[in-house]
């Protein structure tokens, strides 16, 4: 067989779909990369330490951080216990309902993300700035927020059924 083919397809929405999703792999591949290189995170662990880090007391119930994650509750609850392990987090049963745990921020946790905060905002700047102008930014932003509620409005509309 001769020649490539493209079985995603030539309509706009396609191509922009195929754009979307080749790029969002290539960018999140090289920011693991270079953000582990420096760092030893991973972007998902960044990402758990940043919505800790922006939460008021650095901490969030599992559920929640489960939920912001996008991840399922046994995901996440590996991934918590490697960051705990390495001293970045604790976990305790939540006071308010004592059927949940909550995840905080210990000290060292706070100066590894507040280092990794730096290098990642650097890589940021350097792989993802330089592609867009401000009008650009703003429209790509729109467009994800569009994506998110459609995507939400889709699971609503299955969970009904």
């Amino acid at each position: 067989m001769s020649g490539q083919r493209n079985l995603t397809g030539f309509s706009p929405k396609a191509l922009a779909w195929r754009a979307f999703f080749e790029t969002s792999a290539v960018i999140s591949d090289r920011m693991e990369k270079r953000l582990f290189s420096t760092t030893g995170l991973r972007l998902s662990d960044y990402n758990v330490l940043l919505l800790l880090a922006e939460s008021e007391g650095y901490q969030l119930r599992m559920g929640e951080l489960a939920e912001r994650m996008v991840f399922s509750p046994s995901r996440l609850s590996y991934q918590v216990k490697a960051l705990q392990t390495r001293g970045l987090l604790t976990r305790f049963t939540d006071p308010n309902d004592r059927r949940g745990m909550t995840a905080q921020l210990t000290e060292e946790g706070v100066a590894v993300f507040e280092e990794a905060r730096a290098v990642h905002g650097q890589h940021i700047k350097q792989l993802f700035h330089p592609a867009l102008d401000d009008e650009q930014a703003a429209v790509l932003q729109q467009i994800c927020g569009q994506i998110q509620e459609t995507v939400a409005n889709a699971e609503a509309a299955e969970t009904e059924q």
